[in-house]
């Protein structure tokens, strides 16, 4: 089986994959540390980050096969890592801090 008849199903584990991880590392951090569960405008942007990463890992290749490389780094260095960059930047110094209401995390 080729590249062409398994992208779709590549597709959707990376796009669920990515989403999953970005999904879990906010609920985590926000209900451990004793924040409410309301997205932020950071959080959406994480998530949007991580599916454009994940857009361009699949897409611009069926698009354009000679832009397989500059997809592959594109989406892995300013698009995957900027969405973890990002949560990193908002939840390390709550993680790093007491909960806000003061019981055990």
């Amino acid at each position: 089986m080729g590249w062409t008849a398994c992208w779709p199903a590549h597709a959707l584990a990376i796009g669920a994959t990515a989403g999953m991880i970005i999904g879990m590392i906010t609920r985590t951090a926000r209900g451990h540390t004793g924040r409410l569960l309301q997205v932020t405008i950071a959080e959406v942007a994480a998530h949007v980050l991580m599916m454009t990463a994940a857009t361009l890992r699949v897409l611009v290749p069926q698009a354009a096969p000679q832009w397989l490389v500059p997809a592959l780094v594109g989406s892995a260095l300013a698009w995957w890592s900027a969405a973890f960059a990002l949560n990193l930047f908002v939840f390390a110094p709550w993680l790093l801090r007491t909960r806000l209401d003061r019981k055990d995390g």
